[in-house]
């Protein structure tokens, strides 16, 4: 109701402005249009002073010409381009305010999302159910632990910041679990949440691993040759 109440006080306030423009700009048009008729008897009567002068009508000549029809049709043109900012303001208020009245909740809860880590499980999984260990990271447990081997001395998991990075092992775990699911199970709020930290955390996680695979494209990554028996 307060956010209905504002864009209601902002529509009035926006409308209020659009009519003092307009009327500014009306009583505007009806000056210069006075200070024009004026101007143009005052040219007419010097080019008849002149008759062997042969130029071609100037804009005020012309503008004099204009009935009274036409001048009218002007100033409409005039009062609907001062009005056309306006207007679009108040469309996008009105849009605003269908999609505040139609929509469902208005407020988050107080109270935060809780978030209770399943690492500690992996290390039981791994040795009592490895079919559950693969089915969360996507690899076997002495699959991990090779990798974790190769992958721990990388420089982009050390820095000498006040703001320690978790484990490697940890790191590498919340990219398996982020890379091998799809669907809302992979969002990193999910990931977040399975893990027990922050989203900005899985995020740092997933580019510190991706970044060293990168860098160590050729050792991880390479093509068989067509003789060999991993292309058959």
């Amino acid at each position: 109701m307060e956010i209905l109440q504002v864009l209601d006080a902002a529509t009035i306030a926006v409308a209020e402005r659009q009519n003092k423009e307009i009327s500014a700009s009306f009583n505007s048009s009806n000056s210069e249009l006075t200070e024009t008729w004026t101007d143009t008897l005052s040219e007419s009567s010097l080019i008849s002073d002149s008759p062997m002068l042969i130029s071609p009508p100037s804009p005020v000549l012309l503008t004099s010409s204009i009935s009274l029809d036409l001048e009218s049709t002007d100033t409409v043109s005039t009062t609907e381009a001062v009005a056309a900012p306006y207007m679009d303001l108040l469309c996008a208020l009105l849009v605003l305010h269908d999609r505040v009245e139609t929509m469902w909740v208005l407020e988050y809860p107080d109270e935060p999302l809780l978030r209770a880590s399943q690492l500690h499980l992996l290390h039981h999984v791994a040795e009592h159910h490895p079919a559950q260990f693969c089915q969360k990271l996507r690899i076997n447990p002495l699959i991990f632990d090779d990798i974790l081997d190769q992958i721990s001395d990388h420089t982009i998991f050390q820095n000498w910041s006040n703001n320690k990075q978790l484990p490697v092992a940890i790191q590498l775990a919340v990219f398996l679990f982020h890379a091998g699911h799809y669907g809302n199970v992979c969002t990193p709020e999910d990931v977040a949440q399975w893990v027990g930290i922050s989203v900005g955390t899985v995020v740092n996680c997933t580019h510190h691993v991706m970044a060293m695979i990168l860098h160590q494209h050729d050792m991880f990554i390479y093509t068989p040759d067509v003789c060999s028996e991993d292309m058959h």
